[in-house]
C-alpha cells in the first residue's frame, strides 16, 4: 500500500483519472490534511509507481496511466494486473472532476459540484452541493441528492436520483431513469427505458422509444398535460379538465412513448 498526505490551508479541488479497480472519496468535515491511499489488488507495485499523486495549488491530482483500448483486448491479465483500489479523504465541499475506465466510483459525504465520467464503472454519490455532470457508457448510478442542476448522459444502464434542486437533463440509449423529486424543469430523451419522477415542480418533457412513464404531481401543482403513447394506456389519479383552474401557474407535462403506459399520480 502507498499513502500520501497533504497539509490543508483552505478549500481544494480533486481531479482524478483512474483505469481499473475502484476510487472511493470521503468528504469529511474539519480536516487538516488530505490523504490518498492506494493498493494493488494483485500485489504488484509496478503499476502503483506509475500513478501520479500531487497537490498543484488548490487542486489535488491523481493521474493513472491511460488504460483501455487495444491493451484490454488481450484478456484479464492486463486488466487485473493494473487494477488499483484508491481511497481518498478530502474536506467536505471539495469540487470533483473524476474519470475512470472500468473502476467503480464512490463518493461519501458532501462534495461541491461534480463532473463524473466512466466507461463501465458503477457510480454512487451521496450529496452533490452544486451542479452534477454525469456520463457513462454502460453502468448504473445512484445519486443521493443534488443541490443544483444535473445533466446525465449514458449509453445503457439505470440512473437513480434523489432530490434535484435545479433542472434535470437526461439522454440515454437504454435504461431506467428514476428521480425522487425535481424542483426545476425536466427534459429526457431515451431510446428504450422506463422513466419515473416521484414529484415535479417545473415543466416536464419526456420522450422514449419504448418504456413506461410515471410522473407525480405534488398537492397544489397544476399541469397542462400533453401525452401520446403508440401502444399503451394513460392513467391519471388526478382529475383532468379541458381548462386548468389557474392557467398562469400551471406547469407543462409533455410525455411521448412509442410503447408503454403513461401514469400521472399524486406525489406523496
Amino acid at each position: 500500500m502507498t499513502t500520501k498526505t497533504f497539509a490543508l490551508s483552505g478549500p481544494i479541488n480533486l481531479a482524478a483519472r483512474v483505469g481499473h479497480g475502484s476510487l472511493t472519496v470521503h468528504c469529511v468535515d474539519d480536516l487538516t490534511e488530505a490523504r490518498v491511499e492506494m493498493a494493488s489488488r494483485k500485489g504488484s507495485g509496478e503499476f502503483l509507481e506509475r500513478i501520479t499523486v500531487q497537490m498543484d495549488g488548490p487542486t489535488l491530482t491523481i493521474s493513472a496511466p491511460r488504460q483501455g483500448g487495444v491493451f484490454d483486448l488481450f484478456g484479464d491479465r492486463w486488466r487485473t494486473g493494473a487494477s488499483v483500489d484508491i481511497d481518498v479523504t478530502v474536506p467536505s465541499g471539495t469540487a470533483l472532476k473524476i474519470s475512470s475506465f472500468t473502476a467503480d466510483i464512490t463518493v461519501t459525504g458532501r462534495c461541491a459540484g461534480a463532473d463524473v465520467a466512466t466507461g463501465t464503472g458503477r457510480i454512487q454519490l451521496d450529496h452533490v452541493d452544486g451542479d452534477l455532470r454525469l456520463r457513462y457508457g454502460a453502468s448504473h448510478s445512484v445519486i443521493g441528492r443534488v443541490s443544483g442542476s444535473a445533466i446525465v448522459k449514458s449509453g445503457s444502464g439505470d440512473t437513480r436520483l434523489g432530490e434535484i434542486g435545479g433542472d434535470l437533463q437526461c439522454a440515454c440509449g437504454s435504461g431506467r431513469l428514476e428521480a425522487a423529486a425535481v424542483r426545476g424543469s425536466v427534459k429526457s430523451r431515451c431510446g428504450a427505458g422506463e422513466a419515473r419522477l416521484g414529484a415535479v415542480y417545473g415543466d416536464v418533457d419526456l420522450a422514449s422509444g419504448s418504456g413506461a412513464i410515471s410522473v407525480g404531481l405534488p398537492k397544489g401543482v397544476t399541469a397542462r398535460v400533453d401525452v401520446h403513447t403508440g401502444s399503451g394506456d394513460l392513467r391519471s389519479e388526478l382529475p383532468i379538465e379541458d381548462e386548468p383552474v389557474d392557467r398562469s401557474g400551471a406547469i407543462t407535462l409533455r410525455a411521448r412513448t412509442g410503447s408503454g403506459d403513461v401514469h400521472v399520480f399524486r406525489a406523496a
